[in-house]
């Protein structure tokens, strides 16, 4: 064991700075200051190896390379300091250091802050600051981000500390998105949501996006899904801006319609072979706008967004089935069965002989059992949604029968324990007959 090992072995070695040769040949290795006891536990640590020549001396050696990088916020803080020193000698106490930020996001020239600078004590200071930071972080533009305002828009609470606008761009999966930060949100957790919708083959289909915001997913089922038509539904003025904006910067506005407006009134009924329910927490509101739009003599698939709560115990039950009829019930379903969905990218083999898919007594779920898994719960969750939008469709065409099918359970991602995001595929298509 040489004697850096031993110096590190107790403590004694001071990695922020580097060893150098010394001119007669010596080497000169960091150790901390531990004062009067620093001697004698060196001599303690050179009793871990053979007896060495060593000596106690006073010099400046240089920063470890790692202690050498300095990370942005380390510079904040370094840049406020100086400047509050050399405007009134005002102390960067601990309190004012927790109120700079950590964390951003940038978005080309313009950086978004999290919510910080909430003393009263940096109002006098004014633009300064903002200019500071935007110095350090080198950006034009500064904004400051809050809560998501609770006005059905789910419009971003941001502020504009520097710069005269908020529109930015963002390029994902080849597409372009331009929107104004201070008044729409770019769902950038939805990834692998949008990834799968790019892979779906729509050539000469009539897709609806009941949700649209600024096209999240309506681009990607026009540029990569090649859908032939889109009818893109949103109420929210300032996304139905940035979504005119998307689809002129990607070359497809002449194959998509938008409906500005509530989708319960305008969304085009008996039209659609695919329908896309991109709203969370659920969606439910605008099932029954989604089956209407979807077309009566050969139906379609709808992808139903929705955060289920895999802590509750939430497994379902039918009490209405005849077992005549042969129906599988929910709860007398095995683990093997809920493999045999298509969870995330496996396989689904689902058959419709679930409660869910052509009973017409399977309406009446009510909870029974503990779930075995967080897949059970996911697959109890999707036959619901199922038997509910069966329901629907032979509300909306009487006399005639649906049959709803789970083609695939998407797990986009997971919000807190036991929340998940998950998409559900379902098939509608009317009974021949």
């Amino acid at each position: 064991m040489d004697s850096r090992n031993s110096l590190q072995t107790i403590g004694l070695y001071d990695s922020s700075r580097r060893s150098k040769s010394a001119e007669d040949g010596h080497v000169v290795l960091p150790v901390l200051d531990l004062g009067q006891n620093l001697e004698q536990k060196l001599r303690d640590a050179m009793l871990l190896e053979n007896p060495v020549d060593w000596k106690i001396v006073q010099i400046q050696l240089p920063a470890s390379k790692k202690n050498q990088i300095i990370s942005p916020y380390q510079q904040i803080v370094s840049a406020i300091d100086k400047f509050l020193r050399d405007h009134g000698g005002a102390e960067l106490m601990e309190d004012l250091r927790s109120d700079i930020p950590r964390r951003w996001e940038r978005h080309g020239d313009l950086v978004m802050i999290d919510a910080c600078f909430q003393n009263p004590f940096w109002r006098q200071y004014g633009d300064d600051i903002w200019r500071l930071i935007s110095e350090v972080l080198s950006c034009d533009r500064l904004a400051q981000k809050g809560s998501i305002a609770s006005n059905g828009y789910r419009t971003p609470s941001v502020r504009l500390l520097l710069g005269q606008d908020g529109w930015v761009e963002h390029v994902d999966n080849g597409i372009r998105y331009t929107y104004d930060v201070t008044k729409c949100m770019f769902s950038a957790g939805n990834v692998t949501e949008k990834l799968r919708v790019s892979r779906f083959h729509c050539e000469n289909e009539t897709v609806v996006d009941l949700y649209a915001g600024i096209g999240y997913f309506t681009l990607p089922y026009l540029v990569h899904a090649r859908a032939d038509r889109l009818h893109a539904c949103e109420w929210n003025p300032d996304a139905v801006e940035a979504l005119r904006k998307n689809l002129r910067l990607n070359g497809v506005e002449d194959r998509c319609v938008v409906h500005f407006g509530d989708n319960r009134q305008l969304c085009p009924k008996d039209v659609a072979d695919r329908v896309n329910l991109g709203l969370i927490p659920s969606s439910e509101p605008g099932w029954e706008t989604a089956c209407a739009a979807l077309k009566r003599c050969s139906g379609g698939i709808l992808h139903i967004h929705g955060n289920v709560e895999t802590g509750k115990t939430t497994p379902k039950s039918c009490n209405n089935c005849d077992e005549s009829e042969n129906v599988k019930c929910l709860n007398n379903r095995t683990e093997n069965e809920i493999d045999s969905m298509k969870v995330s990218e496996r396989n689904l083999t689902n058959s419709a002989d679930t409660c869910s898919s052509n009973s017409s007594k399977c309406s009446d779920l009510s909870a029974k059992t503990q779930p075995n898994s967080t897949k059970e719960i996911w697959g109890d969750w999707s036959l619901g949604v199922s038997s509910k939008i069966r329901v629907i469709l032979e509300r909306l065409h009487t006399p005639h029968i649906w049959q709803t099918k789970v083609l695939h359970i998407e797990h986009v991602k997971s919000y807190a324990p036991h929340i998940d995001h998950l998409v559900v595929d379902i098939e509608c298509r009317p009974v021949p007959g």
